[in-house]
C-alpha cells in the first residue's frame, strides 16, 4: 500500500500501535501453566476493545484470533489446550484490521520463564 494522504498514515499507525499493543500485552501474560488457546482469548479481548477485527479469522478464514507457534512449530500454530512449559518458545502473531487499515506484527519470547520459582 502506497501512503498518499495523512489520514492514511494516521490510519496506519493507530493500526500498527494497535497490533503491537495486543502482542505486547500477550507476551506479558505467557507464563508455565497457560494455555495458548487461554492466551488467544486474551488476545481476541484486547482485539475487541480497541474496535480490531482479527484479520485471520477476517481474512483467512484462520479459527482463532491470532497465531500461537510453541517450539518447533514455526509459524501459523492455532492456538489449544496444551499447557506452555518452561523453557517452551512461543511466538505470538497478531494480525488485525482497524477501520480499513492493517496491521501484523509478531515476535519470540526468548524462552517461558518460571516467574514464581526461585
Amino acid at each position: 500500500m502506497s501512503v498518499g494522504t495523512p489520514e492514511e498514515l494516521d490510519g496506519l499507525t493507530s493500526a500498527g500501535r494497535a497490533a503491537a499493543h495486543v502482542l505486547e500485552r500477550m507476551h506479558a501474560a505467557v507464563r508455565p501453566g497457560i494455555t495458548t488457546s487461554a492466551l488467544d482469548a486474551l488476545g481476541a479481548r484486547l482485539l475487541r476493545d480497541l474496535g480490531a477485527r482479527s484479520a485471520p479469522i477476517r481474512d483467512a478464514g484462520f479459527p482463532t484470533a491470532t497465531c500461537i507457534s510453541v517450539n518447533d512449530c514455526v509459524a501459523h500454530g492455532i492456538p489449544g489446550p496444551d499447557l506452555l512449559r518452561e523453557g517452551d518458545l512461543v511466538n505470538i502473531d497478531v494480525s488485525l484490521e482497524l477501520n480499513g487499515f492493517h496491521a501484523d506484527t509478531g515476535a519470540s519470547n526468548p524462552r517461558v520463564e518460571c516467574r514464581t520459582c526461585g
